[in-house]
């Protein structure tokens, strides 16, 4: 179910309505049997209705979808919160000393990595055999298997709970329906972010009263993240489907502005999406933290990554970066855990070369960023810089970014090479130099960048404090926005696919 969709509207309506009347228990089993409704609602693209599968497991689940409106998917959400919940109770209760507390943790982790192995790994896998295998000609049949949608995100935030159990950082659940409701409720569910369980549970035992300024906040979180994905996701995802289609015809210049719109569209598209589920998930009583703090004009990639998609560079900080052994030990240690850790979240995001090609990209300019930082030169510029080097460091990472942005968007990478050859001058077409055909995108861009620097400084419900004018003010530009630019037809989110 998308959150820009006529349905999600009446279903979020319906649930904070009924919610409302209901209390205790009743509440929280209400709510949890609206997120699996909400996960059941997704469609994965395998189900036929109009020409259901006739053999194997395909025609399993095309029936139980299609005649029987059960989505089978959401065994899979289920098996992975039975194991964590079992798993952490019986964790807490061993002595520290005892054995088994660390097999039930290394269960947890098998059964919990397995299952996202398997359905997001096996075709990567199978496809890496058979381009290592040079000795025969025997090869693996692609086989297809559909990603459920929100496993990496509800996988991620299950492990980290059996984790802090396991660590005594947080006390394992007595209440199923409340870990259940934890590790499913829905408007994090499908792509974040990432709550911790000590956040949640704060919450959920003592609810958050909802005033009128917290409304008012909400409300202002949930229309700009409309305005993100309508406005700007949507219409920015235009240039760049027909650039990335297109890329052979494309001179640097325009190369350079499909990948930029790129990156600024997956922020809008994913932030968005948060924007709507903190803000909706306040008005539940729940306050999660932002995951997102205006990343696209940042001075340097480590800023950088301390403002994008917060909830998951914590997480890979503190259960894959700091396990390894972080920054402490040598320099060739600390190189090893930054890659390890970045080559990982390269391989979360995606099973396919240019995923990892994107990772090791991402840990290359923190080691570059790290080793320039400590050198007099950096110390100089950054005393004696000013406006002038501040601004050519914000500038110089975004170019640095592209890089990525290529290679994320990008679907092998072949083309992500070829296309990042481009942005150097080396892709060798004759395409005429000085022509700008989506120059508009590239003003558009402009404007975000600086818009971005200039509201950089505070969060969006932090903006008004109480200011009416402001706040009125704030939802007209957005209202107008939507409706005159707004993408009406409902667009997936692109992180559903992560």
């Amino acid at each position: 179910m998308l959150f820009n969709s006529f349905e999600f509207i009446v279903f979020f309506v319906f649930t904070i309505i009924v919610g409302n009347l209901l209390k205790n228990k009743w509440q929280r089993l209400f709510f949890l049997l609206a997120s699996y409704y909400f996960y059941m609602a997704w469609h994965p693209s395998s189900i036929r209705c109009e020409a259901p599968a006739t053999s194997g497991i395909k025609y399993y689940v095309d029936i139980l979808y299609c005649d029987f409106h059960f989505n089978p998917y959401v065994c899979i959400l289920l098996f992975s919160t039975v194991v964590d919940y079992f798993a952490a109770k019986w964790i807490e209760s061993k002595e520290d000393g005892d054995k088994t507390r660390k097999l039930l943790l290394i269960v947890s982790l098998v059964v919990n990595l397995g299952t996202l192995g398997f359905f997001k790994y096996t075709d990567f896998l199978l496809g890496l055999f058979n381009d290592l295998n040079v000795f025969n000609g025997f090869k693996f049949e692609n086989q297809n298997i559909i990603l459920p949608v929100g496993i990496s995100f509800y996988t991620f935030q299950s492990m980290s709970y059996t984790i802090d159990v396991f660590n005594r950082k947080t006390e394992a659940r007595k209440s199923f329906l409340d870990f259940s409701l934890y590790v499913a409720f829905f408007p994090q569910l499908v792509a974040g972010p990432i709550v911790r369980a000590e956040t949640f549970f704060r919450d959920l035992d003592h609810r958050l009263s909802v005033h009128k300024e917290n409304i008012d906040a909400a409300f202002c979180l949930i229309l700009i993240g409309f305005t993100r994905k309508m406005v700007f996701a949507d219409n920015l995802a235009k240039v760049v489907d027909a650039s990335f289609a297109n890329y052979q015809n494309l001179n640097p210049i325009e190369m350079w502005t499909a990948s930029l719109a790129f990156g600024w569209q997956i922020y809008f598209d994913f932030a968005g999406y948060t924007d709507i589920a903190i803000g909706v998930a306040r008005l539940f009583g729940f306050q999660f933290n932002p995951n997102f703090n205006f990343p696209m004009s940042c001075r340097n990639i480590a800023d950088h990554w301390s403002r994008w998609h917060i909830s998951f560079s914590t997480w890979i900080r503190d259960y894959i970066y700091i396990p390894l052994g972080g920054s402490r030990g040598s320099t060739l240690t600390y190189m090893r855990n930054i890659m390890i850790t970045w080559l990982f979240a390269g391989l979360w995001h995606g099973a396919a070369y240019h995923f990892v090609g994107w990772g090791i990209w991402q840990g290359v300019m923190l080691l570059g960023h790290k080793f320039y930082s400590q050198t007099n030169t950096a110390a100089f510029l950054n005393e004696k810089g000013g406006k002038l080097y501040d601004l050519f460091a914000r500038v110089f990472t975004m170019f640095c970014l592209s890089f990525g942005f290529i290679m994320f968007r990008a679907e092998t990478m072949t083309k992500a090479v070829e296309m990042m050859k481009g942005l150097i001058f080396l892709q060798g077409n004759d395409q005429p130099l000085l022509r700008w055909n989506n120059y508009h995108y590239g003003i558009l861009l402009f404007i975000c960048f600086l818009a971005s620097y200039v509201f950089s400084k505070r969060q969006v419900p932090t903006l008004f404090e109480g200011n009416r004018f402001k706040y009125t003010a704030f939802v007209i530009v957005n209202v107008y926005l939507l409706l005159f630019f707004g993408v009406t037809e409902s667009q997936n989110f692109l992180y559903f696919v992560f």
